[in-house]
């Protein structure tokens, strides 16, 4: 990952960043600009510009791409609460495909256009938005596409987070995540769905969590998700210049619902459950994360592993 990133534009304040990601699976690169006190108010205004790539074959049989601008604005409404929204237009493509695919992944082929209005509500109480250590955060999301392209549908999750410093070193961060969406007059297409596995529930592989063809095992994704994560940082007795500590955590959840669907889709909206232990190193180039993880309870078609090194942080 490769990033460049001016902060103070032109003596004005404004943030111009370009970023690219190249991994054997997925690729990104991403143009954006934010104008943090537009027309001399207390109001943010940007774009980005985007394009991604994703192979998928290992989960799902089929390889990826979405390509869009987003344009975004966001205020606060107190010192806690911020209101932002976006309207966002991508095209989707599904490409690819295994010859010996499910056949509910082979009827997602082609491309489609993504026309949507977003918002997000965000009430703010951590020490810290990078690293906190005490308080928590609430958001609420909402997406409606259709007022142009090919896709219509509502889209509607609630999060939040919170942290707890038990004593010195010890922090306690837990969070949680429900969300469901409903396509109008249509069915949700594959891309829109919601996936869990790998870094959202560490124990199970990507999209190792869900629906799933009992024939080709491809994962399909789901309409309603809920999952959360409870995890106690530990200090390892090394010099905290160094950056290194461990955790223990438990990760819960689960995604349901697939139309259409048929006699070889399984799918269960039981709870599945992992837990492990992991080391976290904060690096010069961010956080990188080595957990180790085992499923607790999962169904029989769930697919799961035991290693998982993230970059960046979940929570």
């Amino acid at each position: 990952e490769v990033s460049v990133r001016e902060r103070n534009l032109l003596g004005k304040g404004q943030d111009l960043s370009l970023s690219t990601r190249l991994s054997q699976r997925s690729s990104q690169i991403n143009l954006s600009f934010t104008e943090p006190y537009f027309m001399n108010r207390e109001v943010a205004a940007g774009f980005d510009v985007y394009h991604s790539a994703a192979d998928q074959q290992a989960a799902s049989s089929f390889n990826s791409e979405q390509t869009g601008l987003s344009l975004r604005t966001a205020y606060p409404i107190s010192a806690k609460l911020r209101q932002g929204w976006a309207y966002t237009i991508n095209t989707s493509k599904v490409s690819g495909i295994a010859s010996g695919a499910s056949i509910y992944i082979q009827n997602q082929k082609g491309s489609k256009t993504v026309s949507s209005v977003g918002h997000v509500l965000t009430y703010d109480q951590r020490n810290s938005r990078i690293t906190p250590t005490e308080g928590y955060v609430l958001r609420m999301n909402n997406d409606v596409a259709g007022l142009a392209g090919d896709v219509h549908y509502t889209r509607n999750v609630l999060s939040g987070a919170y942290h707890y410093t038990v004593t010195d070193g010890w922090i306690l961060n837990m969070k949680a995540r429900g969300g469901i969406i409903m396509g109008l007059g249509e069915d949700v297409g594959l891309l829109d769905r919601f996936f869990i596995g790998g870094d959202t529930m560490r124990g199970f592989s990507d999209s190792g969590v869900g629906p799933r063809d009992k024939v080709t095992h491809d994962a399909l994704g789901g309409e309603v998700v809920y999952n959360g994560s409870a995890e106690l940082v530990v200090p390892l007795g090394l010099p905290k210049e160094l950056g290194i500590s461990g955790k223990v955590f438990t990760d819960a959840g689960s995604v349901t619902g697939v139309n259409p669907a048929g006699v070889n889709v399984a799918d269960s909206a039981s709870i599945r459950a992992s837990a492990g232990i992991g080391v976290t190193w904060v690096s010069p180039i961010g956080p990188i994360s080595l957990d180790f993880g085992q499923a607790l309870i999962k169904e029989s078609y769930d697919q799961t592993e035991v290693m998982r090194v993230n970059f960046g942080t979940k929570f």
